[in-house]
């Protein structure tokens, strides 16, 4: 077969990861395309505009915002980013009026706690105290670096005591970590765990190192003023100002392989064109087994990809456009400065009969959400004299969303309406698990981190060991989406960590990486 035109690189797939790889490349010099199966690009960066309501269908919090090295980089802030901290990173109002507040102070949230638990407020300062140099040490660095198996990890960490401590919580569960630490209070202990449980996590699984990840740095998460498309546009202005070539609405139908190398890609139409290295950010069914073929995969990567696993929670998205404001009701005003209030549930035995009841595919009404007002934040995601509601329940994939998905939403206005007042509706739009996989098809079964958090699919395994480097054994394929070291939420790791895996097999020095 003939192959067209001839480019360093293609990549396929113009979500967060493949847009920041595309743009660090092409910044380094080297001529890119970059293939998008949607109209736009952006991936789960989307934001849609509804009679002047701008609604985050997707990612909506950035746990490291101005911490992605591509912030600095690219110049991001000089294309148009900017985020918004709002002043509180976590409320959980209760039904008697009583809230608990998180923040990045852990002095002002231990003060919260007290009202609680004495000894739980104490706990959570020497938690808070232990996490802050593993975070700065070890877990954001990692996070843009290319990750080491196992043993050799636990062997750099036993290099220093905090990076011994820290190997010691990633044996424990979430659950096992509150144990050690000597939390008690039912109440504080369901707050805590809402953190990870807020993202479908298992509570029970021994990952205990993404805890001061998801708890501290989600208390200083930032919105991006004007909708977290406004990141993808920035990408996609560095990506085009440097060279880069965008081809949207043209889905890549195979990579082309020549002598067991990947040496292009064919677009519907049967265009095609020719690449001496191809970056895929699909997920892996999608980069193995139906672009590259079975027929060209070895037998272990066949069995690797074949035993990926898809998360069993998916999130269930109300976006409610309201006339007239939005207030809690709680005897603290500050919950209403929160990014996130946390709504329904008040004991961690409630929290784990409700995820229990969500494996089990039996939530037919809404018991619990997570509730954002970005307006309250960031005015211009709604017009004049309105607010914009964004409300999550962690649900099953498997539940008849073709047919409850409005009763499951008034169920969910209903619980909301149990704990804050908020003027008339004049915008509804419910985003159920089938639609994140139908307009985001690398999110088979709506799983929006691409692929389950656990044990086998973590660290130097996601999404296996013979690719979490981004490299593959396929001369000139490399892979870079959410479904490889180090995951999802927007970190921007997977797509700098590949930027620089093909850099340096192109000869070609990347920005920001020696």
């Amino acid at each position: 077969m003939a192959l067209g035109q001839k480019y360093d690189v293609v990549v396929i797939g113009a979500g967060p990861n493949g847009l920041l790889a595309s743009a660090y490349l092409a910044k380094a010099g080297l001529e890119v395309l970059l293939l998008e199966r949607r109209h736009e690009t952006g991936g789960g960066l989307n934001t849609d505009e509804y009679h002047g309501f701008r609604l985050n269908l997707h990612a909506t919090y950035h746990m490291m915002a101005e911490q992605m090295p591509a912030y600095r980089d690219l110049g991001l802030a000089d294309l148009g980013v900017r985020y918004v901290y709002p002043p509180l990173g976590a409320a959980f109002p209760m039904r008697d009026g009583r809230s608990m507040i998180f923040s990045g102070d852990p002095a002002a949230t231990a003060a919260s706690i007290e009202t609680f638990s004495r000894d739980d407020a104490r706990s959570y300062v020497h938690m808070w105290e232990e996490f802050q140099p593993m975070l700065d040490q070890y877990l954001v660095p990692m996070t843009y670096e290319r990750p080491l198996p196992a043993l050799d990890q636990m062997v750099e960490f036993e290099n220093t005591a905090t990076g011994s401590r820290l190997a010691a919580i990633s044996e424990h569960s979430f659950v096992e970590l509150l144990d050690e630490y000597g939390f008690s209070d039912p109440r504080v202990r369901m707050a805590l765990l809402s953190f990870p449980a807020m993202w479908g996590l298992h509570l029970e699984d021994p990952i205990g190192f993404l805890f001061p990840l998801y708890l501290c740095r989600m208390l200083g998460a930032g919105l991006v003023k004007g909708g977290s498309h406004r990141l993808s546009s920035a990408l996609f202005r560095s990506f085009v100002r440097d060279g880069g070539t965008v081809m949207d609405t043209s889905e890549a139908q195979r990579i082309i392989m020549e002598d067991g190398r990947a040496v292009g890609v064919e677009i519907d139409g049967g265009e095609c064109f020719q690449a001496e290295a191809v970056l895929s950010t699909l997920n892996p069914e999608q980069t193995f087994l139906q672009l590259v073929g079975e027929e060209n995969l070895s037998e272990d990567l066949v069995h690797a990809t074949r035993s990926w696993e898809w998360e069993e929670r998916s999130l269930f998205g109300l976006h409610l456009g309201i006339q007239g404001s939005v207030t809690y009701r709680a005897d603290d005003a500050r919950v209403n400065d929160a990014l996130v209030a946390f709504c329904g549930l008040e004991t961690e035995d409630e929290l784990h009969a409700h995820l229990a009841r969500v494996d089990a595919g039996e939530v037919s009404e809404c018991d619990w959400l997570h509730i954002t007002v970005p307006t309250r934040f960031d005015a211009s995601m709604a017009p004049a004299g309105h607010q914009l509601i964004r409300a999550e329940a962690v649900v099953s994939y498997d539940q008849s969303w073709d047919t409850e998905a409005k009763a499951f939403g008034d169920s969910a206005i209903a619980l909301m309406k149990t704990f804050a007042e908020f003027g008339d509706v004049v915008l509804r739009r419910e985003h159920t698990p089938r639609d994140i996989e139908a307009k985001l098809t690398t999110m088979k079964r709506g799983s929006f981190k691409h692929g389950a958090y656990s044990t086998l699919q973590m660290g130097y395994l996601r999404p296996n060991d013979l690719c979490s480097q981004s490299a593959t054994p396929i001369p000139g394929l490399f892979v870079g989406g959410a479904s490889v070291y180090p995951g999802g939420m927007i970190l921007g790791g997977p797509g700098y960590i590949a930027a620089g895996v093909v850099g340096q097999e192109l000869g070609r020095a990347i920005a920001g990486q020696d």
